[in-house]
C-alpha cells in the first residue's frame, strides 16, 4: 500500500515539474525551469546538511556575487542562500535547546567572539548608516554561527576538519587554473593579474589572500600527513597542489600575499621548536616598540625607495617599500589616515559597522591624495581588518579584534605544546599556519566579510576551538 501511495506521489510530483518547465519554457520565463532544482537542492539542504555544507565549503570558491538583488542586498551564490537557510533552521535549534554541545560556548575564543559581536550591534544602534551596519552585522552573525558553532560540532571527528582543508583546497585549485588560463592570454603581465580571477573574484589582492590561505595547510599535510591517516599518494598530491598555489600566488603580483605566506612559514617554524605563546608575544611588543622607537629613521630611509610596481617579480618586490612614488602603497596610507582621523572623531562606537567605504571620503587631506584616490567609495575598503574595526566599531572594537587574533595564536601555541598525539599537534600547526596568513595580509587588506575569506576564517578558528575543547582535552586525560 505505501510502495503505491509513494509511486503515485512521485509520477505527481514529475508531472508537476514537467508541467512548470513547459510553462516556463512557453511564456519564456526560464527562472520557472530552475524550481525542480531548487525543490531538489532544499530537499537535500533539508535531508543531507552536513553533506550540503561540505560541498558549500568546495563551492566558496567558486561562487559568484550578484548585486542588486533589492534594498541594496547582495549574495554570493549559491553559497550565502544556503548559509542563510541553515542559519535560520540552526537558530530554531538554538531556541529548542537541542542544537550542539554547548561546551563550546565556554572557550575563551567563543566568548571573545560574542563580545565582538555584541560590540558590533552596540555600534550599528549609533551608527551613522543603521541600514548598512545591520546588513553588515547579519552577515558576520550568519557565518558566526553556521560555520563556526555549527562546523565546531562536525570537528569533533578530526577526519572532518581534514575534509574541510581538502575541499576548500580543491575549490581553490580550479579558481586558479581558471586565473592562470585568464592571464596566459595577456603574456602574465601585471596588468591582466588584476582582473584575471573575474567574475569569481573581484580583485587580485582577494585572490592571493584566498589562494595564500590554503598553502602552509597543505605543506604540512604534505610533511605529517601520515599522523591523520593520509597516504603517500594524498601527501604527494598535497605537495603538488601546493606548489602549484605557491606559482599562483606570484604570478598573482599580491606583495601582501608574498608576506603573509614567509610570515606564516616564520610562525609555524617558531611552534615547531618549541616557543612558546609568552616569547611569541614578547618578540611582537619588542619589535612594535623598536618600530615606534626608530620609525622617523624608517621613514626616511623607505622614502628614498623610488621603485615603482613592475612587471619584473624582482623589481614588484622591491617597491613593497616604496612610500614615496607607488601610487598603490601611497593610496593604502591615504586610506589609513582616513581611518585613524574617523577613529579620532568618533573613538568610542566608531560609525558603525561596514559605514568606512561610505564615509571617508571628507576626511581625505588633499595632500594625501593619489591617481587612483575616490571620493565615490568604490575602489576598495580602508586596506586593513585591523583599521576597519578602529574606524567602525572605535577602541572596543579595535582591542577585540586583537584579542581575538592573538587568541587564536595562543591556542594554536597552546595545543602543539601541549598535546601528546602527534595528529593533534600538526592538526594545530596546519590550522594555525593557515589563520597566520589572514592575520598577516589582513593589515594592508580587508576581506572578511565575504564569504571567500569568511568561511576559511570562521571555519579554521572552529577546527582550532575544536581541537582544544574536545581533543586536547581527551588526550591531557588519557594521560
Amino acid at each position: 500500500m505505501l510502495e503505491k501511495i509513494s509511486i503515485k506521489i512521485f509520477y505527481a510530483i514529475g508531472l508537476i515539474f514537467v508541467f512548470l518547465i513547459s510553462a516556463g519554457i512557453f511564456f519564456e520565463n526560464y527562472y520557472i525551469t530552475l524550481l525542480p532544482a531548487a525543490l531538489v537542492f532544499i530537499w537535500l539542504l533539508i535531508n543531507q546538511t552536513k553533506a550540503m555544507l561540505f560541498f558549500m565549503v568546495f563551492c566558496v570558491p567558486l561562487s559568484i556575487q550578484v548585486n542588486n538583488l533589492g534594498a541594496g542586498l547582495g549574495l554570493a551564490f549559491p553559497t550565502e542562500p544556503v548559509f542563510i537557510i541553515v542559519f535560520l533552521g540552526l537558530i530554531a535549534k538554538i531556541i529548542d535547546g537541542s542544537a550542539f554541545d554547548k561546551s563550546i560556548l565556554k572557550n575563551s575564543l567563543s566568548l571573545l567572539i560574542f563580545v565582538s559581536i555584541f560590540w558590533d550591534i552596540v555600534s550599528t544602534f549609533s551608527s551613522t548608516m543603521p541600514l548598512v551596519s545591520f546588513k553588515f552585522v547579519l552577515s558576520r552573525i550568519w557565518y558566526l554561527v553556521v560555520i563556526y558553532l555549527l562546523f565546531s560540532q562536525f570537528f569533533k571527528e578530526k577526519k572532518y576538519i581534514i575534509k574541510f582543508i581538502w575541499l576548500l583546497a580543491a575549490g581553490i585549485c580550479i579558481v586558479a587554473l581558471y586565473t592562470i588560463y585568464n592571464h596566459s592570454k595577456g603574456g602574465f603581465t601585471r596588468g591582466f593579474a588584476y582582473a584575471a580571477m573575474q567574475p569569481l573574484l573581484p580583485d587580485h589582492g582577494m585572490y592571493a589572500a584566498l589562494v595564500s590561505f590554503i598553502i602552509p595547510p597543505l605543506i604540512v599535510i604534505g610533511v605529517w600527513g601520515y599522523y591523520f591517516n593520509q597516504n603517500v599518494f594524498m601527501r604527494l598530491i598535497s605537495f603538488i597542489m601546493a606548489a602549484f598555489l605557491i606559482l599562483a600566488v606570484i604570478l598573482s603580483y599580491t606583495r601582501a600575499a608574498w608576506l603573509s605566506i614567509i610570515g606564516a612559514v616564520a610562525i609555524s617554524v617558531f611552534i615547531l621548536m618549541g616557543f612558546r605563546f609568552r616569547t611569541f608575544l614578547l618578540g611582537l611588543v619588542l619589535a612594535s616598540s623598536v618600530y615606534f622607537y626608530i620609525k622617523t629613521d624608517i621613514q626616511t630611509e623607505l622614502s628614498r625607495n623610488k621603485q615603482g610596481s613592475a612587471d619584473d617579480i624582482e623589481q614588484h618586490v622591491s617597491s613593497i617599500t616604496n612610500v614615496s612614488t607607488d601610487p598603490s602603497n601611497l593610496e593604502r596610507l591615504n586610506r589609513w589616515n582616513c581611518a585613524y582621523r574617523m577613529y579620532k572623531e568618533r573613538p568610542i562606537v566608531g560609525w558603525g559597522p561596514g559605514t568606512y567605504v561610505f564615509q571617508y571620503a571628507p576626511f581625505q587631506l588633499s595632500s594625501e591624495l593619489t591617481i587612483i584616490s575616490t571620493n565615490a567609495g568604490d575602489l576598495g575598503n580602508v586596506h586593513s581588518e585591523y583599521l576597519r574595526s578602529l574606524a567602525e566599531t572605535g577602541l572596543p572594537g579595535f582591542l577585540l579584534w586583537i584579542s581575538i587574533v592573538l587568541y587564536c595564536f595562543y591556542l594554536g601555541f597552546k595545543i602543539y605544546a601541549k598535546s601528546e598525539s602527534k595528529d593533534i599537534k600538526f592538526l594545530s600547526l596546519a590550522i594555525i599556519s593557515g589563520l597566520a596568513t589572514y592575520f598577516i595580509h589582513s593589515v594592508v587588506n580587508n576581506y572578511s566579510e565575504f564569504d571567500k575569506l569568511a568561511v576559511p576564517m570562521w571555519g579554521f578558528m572552529a577546527a582550532l576551538v575544536s581541537l582544544n575543547s574536545f581533543h586536547l582535552k581527551n588526550d591531557l586525560e588519557k594521560i
